[in-house]
Formats: structure tokens, C-alpha cells, sequence
């Protein structure tokens, strides 16, 4: 993580690792959709990685600026960042063992899952990354 990045450019670049994510993840939902759940699986975990450090990067850098320039701003983006847990948890207990579970449900689960990732790049972009633009400046 480098800590001398500037917020501005730091903000530039998670949004445009949010855009360049997001047609490996429709790719998975395809590859889900037409039952080649093991390819969507692995795929999957192939980006958890990239996921994983996209976000404990957001929260050591975006929070942290958050918390120490503005506690008014804190609790809202505090919650918008706490989804990083239920992402965690998915790829890190979940994911794992897709494929112990019915077909139908690994397809929901990973559904469920890239929704829910969505949601959240748009709520972070909506509402934590302007906070800390905002009051980095």
C-alpha cells in the first residue's frame, strides 16, 4: 500500500479498478449462467486476490483519511466499508465450497455475490470515495 499516493489519484485508480473488474465478473456470471460452474468457480477465485487487496487497501487509505479529517462523515462510510467482511467471507469460506452444494445454489450464490459486490463499488463511489475527496483537498 503506498501511503503517499495522493487521495485524488488513489480514488482515480480504485474507480478504475472497479470499471476493469467488472467484465471479469459479468464473465463469470456467464460462465455460471451456462452451467460451467467449476470455470465460474475458479475464475472466481482467480480474482479473489485482486478483490481482497482492492479492498484492505480502501480501508487503510480511504477510512483512514475519513477518520482523521472528519468523524461526521465516519459512520457512513464506515458501513459502506464494513461490506468488506461479508466479501471476505465469501471468497475466503464460500467460495472454497461451491462445489459441495447443489447447482442451482452454487449459481445463486455466485449471483448473489456479484450483486452484492456491485452495490457496494457503486455505494463507495457514491459515498466514501467523495467524502475523502472532498476532504483531502
Amino acid at each position: 500500500i503506498d501511503h503517499d499516493e495522493p487521495i485524488s489519484k488513489l480514488v482515480e485508480r480504485l474507480e478504475r479498478e472497479h470499471r476493469e473488474l467488472d467484465p471479469k465478473l459479468t464473465h463469470v456470471l456467464e460462465l455460471s449462467e451456462s452451467g460451467n460452474l467449476r470455470v465460474a468457480e475458479s475464475t472466481l477465485l482467480s480474482l479473489s486476490q485482486e478483490i481482497l487487496r482492492h479492498a484492505v487497501e480502501e480501508e487503510a487509505r480511504i477510512i483512514r483519511v475519513i477518520a482523521d479529517n472528519s468523524k461526521d462523515d465516519l459512520e457512513r462510510s464506515a458501513e459502506v466499508m464494513r461490506h468488506h467482511r461479508r466479501i471476505e467471507e465469501f471468497l475466503q469460506e464460500k467460495l472454497p465450497h461451491l462445489s459441495e452444494l447443489p447447482p442451482n445454489k452454487a449459481k445463486q450464490e455466485i449471483k448473489d455475490f456479484i450483486f452484492e459486490l456491485r452495490k457496494h463499488h457503486k455505494e463507495e463511489e457514491e459515498i466514501s470515495f467523495p467524502i475523502a475527496l472532498r476532504i483531502s483537498k
